[in-house]
């Protein structure tokens, strides 16, 4: 049998140091794959060479609880006391000041340690959460009976709404230590209502990055190395971190960003002008959004795609029937100024999220369809001119799924999984489209063969 990999690990450690930052990862995550971009880069980091740094590893993973019968993984509250054991008994009994950094659902875990625990608080300096459903998850619900950890992190079950209780009894808005809770604008797992809505605004953030990119310093400007190091290291307040105006944007407060940004768009630079973009479609001003965009020679169909990706996560939470046009609106342009630039990625990129929004928005199998084989032929070209794109066999398995060619479909699907190992976020955005096209289908046997391949065991 493979060794098991230890429940706490030191990456920096030093005889008699006082500090030490616990990194703890979320569902499905482990100590060492979740935090291997950033701990690497903190290990290395002049301003926070004083602190030792550890990672706390629990057993967790979508296989279902049997209780009784096989092993099944703690609910949160068991996974919290295991914390607190490692900080009061164990390897970080010694030390007088903690930094805790969580991801995902490792958010929670540390929140109900710290409403738990006066010792604990006490002894934290700093906590900083990343991507941490705070205020629950909706999707949770539907498959709550087989999972403890998936119910425990439910919208208005028991543990999210004990623990705000909790939390806004032990420390409403004046916690003992400085307190961030980040969230990754391009999330589409834990959208900004449950990441950092349940805090003042002076204890949120925004940073680049999905769900698990958001950890990978080298992908998104080193914004949350930076970040961790200003907050420990400085103590600055949460509103001087992150990106102000991502913030603005997530709050909805886009008068602000047009003020702040509009006057001098000529200067700005990719990631503002797009967010300027958003702020303008949201107002009502679409036209001037796209034509603003159109007179930048350096960008191109992915700055729609941000905008379309945007609101098509909105749509999948909200239902909103103007959040789904708009994104189709958004995607519809990117795909046209893709195919004048021939760039074969973005325009399988815009199709397939086009065929998918016409599927499932708006109900035209038909239309879906005809979009669905134009993305194959896209592929197929991309193929052909040798093309590395990671996206490339999703984008054909769920082309083939909308087209009714399961079979071909599960051909693409199969060996992208295996190649996915160890980065659960591509797969779980492909699983999420081809569960709502299986949903639309009304096909129970094709939603139980996708659970088993993209490893969920009740789809």
């Amino acid at each position: 049998m493979p060794e098991r990999e230890p429940s706490i690990r030191s990456l920096r450690e030093r005889k008699g140091n006082p500090d030490a930052i616990v990194f703890v990862h979320g569902f499905t995550g482990d100590g060492l794959r979740t935090w291997d971009d950033l701990s690497g880069q903190i290990t290395k980091d002049g301003a926070l060479d004083p602190w030792d740094c550890w990672t706390l590893t629990y057993a967790t993973s979508w296989l279902p609880d049997i209780t009784g019968i096989w092993a099944a993984d703690a609910d949160l509250s068991i996974l919290a006391l295991h914390l607190r054991a490692h900080v009061n008994l164990g390897a970080l009994s010694d030390y007088q000041s903690l930094v805790l950094i969580a991801h995902s659902m490792g958010g929670l875990v540390v929140q109900k340690a710290l409403v738990d625990d006066d010792k604990l608080a006490g002894r934290t300096s700093a906590v900083i959460l990343f991507g941490t459903p705070s205020g629950g998850l909706v999707k949770a619900r539907s498959i709550f009976f087989w999972k403890r950890q998936l119910a425990d992190m439910a919208k208005s079950g028991p543990f999210i709404t004990d623990l705000r209780a909790a939390w806004q009894k032990r420390f409403g808005g004046k916690t003992p230590f400085t307190f961030l809770a980040v969230a990754g604008e391009r999330d589409q797992f834990v959208p900004p209502e449950s990441s950092i809505k349940p805090f003042p605004d002076d204890q949120q953030a925004v940073v680049s990055g999905n769900h698990t990119g958001m950890l990978a310093p080298g992908s998104n400007d080193t914004e949350a190395l930076a970040l961790i190091a200003r907050q420990i290291a400085v103590g600055n307040p949460g509103s001087a971190l992150g990106d102000p105006t991502a913030r603005a944007i997530e709050r909805g407060d886009f008068r602000k960003v047009v003020a702040d940004l509009y006057p001098g768009r000529e200067q700005l630079d990719k990631k503002a002008l797009v967010r300027l973009a958003i702020a303008l479609d949201a107002l009502g001003r679409r036209d001037e959004a796209y034509e603003m965009l159109a007179q930048r020679a350096d960008l191109d169909s992915d700055a729609l795609g941000t905008m379309a990706g945007r609101l098509k996560r909105k749509w999948l939470l909200s239902r909103r029937q103007a959040d789904g046009d708009a994104a189709m609106a958004h995607y519809a342009k990117g795909h046209e100024l893709a195919t004048a630039a021939k760039n074969l990625p973005q325009v399988y990129y815009h199709g397939i999220n086009l065929a998918f929004l016409e599927f499932v928005f708006r109900g035209d199998r038909s239309a879906a369809r005809q979009r669905a084989q134009a993305v194959l032929d896209a592929c197929k070209d991309s193929q052909a001119e040798g093309s590395a794109d990671a996206w490339l066999r999703p984008t054909v398995g769920e082309a083939n799924l909308l087209l009714g060619q399961e079979k071909a479909a599960f051909e693409a699907y199969l060996p992208f999984i295996a190649a996915s190992k160890g980065d659960p976020w591509m797969p779980n955005s492909t699983y999420l489209n081809a569960r709502a096209i299986a949903k639309e289908y009304g096909d129970r046997d094709l939603a139980r063969r996708l659970g088993e391949a993209f490893g969920d065991a009740n789809p």
